[in-house]
């Protein structure tokens, strides 16, 4: 995998998102085998915390937009305790 320029925004937001949809398709798994008893195992599992990846992503795109002078992508929330508003 190619270095990823970290301080890029849009860089960022690319790796992110590619990591994301790694994730959410099952192909970022991690495969275990063990037996026990005389029986073959075997666990997959993941361990990812979907929710932070996808605001991490969310605020990269955001940086991205504004940095080459398109549009930021306004998102709508209800308004409920601690939600938050993506932009300026």
């Amino acid at each position: 995998m190619a270095a990823i320029d970290w301080s890029d925004p849009c860089a960022r937001a690319k790796a992110l998102w590619d990591a994301y949809n790694r994730l959410i398709s099952g192909s970022q798994e991690s495969d275990v085998t063990y037996s026990a008893n005389g029986v073959n195992r075997r666990v997959s599992y993941s361990n990812a915390n979907l929710d932070r990846l996808l605001n991490e992503y969310r605020a990269a795109e955001n940086e991205c937009a504004l940095l080459s002078g398109k549009p930021v992508r306004w998102r709508r929330f209800a308004i409920t305790a601690g939600s938050r508003r993506f932009g300026p």
